[in-house]
């Protein structure tokens, strides 16, 4: 550095020292500044695996084998639903009747049944039976269902929220499971197993919030 006249030399020492100090702090700042981000984003990439699993792990896996049903059917008739006595892999609809989200994903399951019965059978599972008749008569349901599930069932099929879709085969594996409504990529996925075209979910009432039941 050109010294000014009339500058005393210990002056511009102090400076040019004063100026490395500064220097040496900002990048040590820098440094720790990018080394806190990576250790950030480490730890929200671990946090989401372990939800990830978590959530997995709470969920019936494709291959599973699962066992057959006993439950009620409408009107307290106790009924079993056995895969290996059906020629077709059986698709469960795990709903309730004061589901929103059911109540959303609607048309798209009876645009399953309609295209698909001839391939699949279809069986609903309802979770509640409070409003179940009104229910199934309110949406005209073309399926056999459900209700009165044993606590060793619910566990067994690991059943918690609705809507969830579990497709068997008649060896009783499990060949697919979507919980949830059809939308996004799960619609999607559904359309590409089923090879059919999904109207998508019905409009949210005006009372409802992001976020489904």
């Amino acid at each position: 550095m050109k010294r000014s006249e009339g500058v005393p030399s210990a002056m511009v020492g102090e400076s040019e020292r004063r100026s490395r100090i500064v220097m040496i702090a900002s990048t040590l700042a820098l440094v720790m500044s990018v080394a806190l981000n990576v250790l950030l984003a480490r730890n929200v990439r671990n946090l989401t695996y372990a939800r990830s699993t978590r959530i997995s792990e709470n969920q019936l896996r494709v291959g599973e084998t699962v066992p057959s049903i006993t439950a009620n059917r409408l009107g307290g008739r106790q009924s079993t639903i056995s895969y290996q006595s059906a020629d077709q892999p059986t698709v469960l609809y795990i709903f309730a009747p004061s589901c929103t989200w059911c109540a959303r994903n609607m048309d798209n399951l009876k645009t399953l049944i309609d295209k698909e019965s001839g391939t699949y059978r279809f069986v609903g599972l309802s979770l509640s039976e409070e409003g179940l008749a009104d229910y199934i008569a309110k949406n005209d349901l073309k399926l056999p269902i459900y209700s009165g599930l044993p606590n060793e069932t619910k566990q067994a099929y690991k059943l918690s929220g609705t809507p969830q879709t579990i497709v068997v085969s008649p060896e009783g594996k499990v060949l697919q499971n979507w919980p949830g409504a059809y939308v996004g990529d799960q619609q999607k996925q559904v359309e590409a197993f089923f090879h059919v075209n999904l109207p998508g979910l019905r409009p949210a009432p005006s009372s409802q919030t992001i976020g489904g039941d």
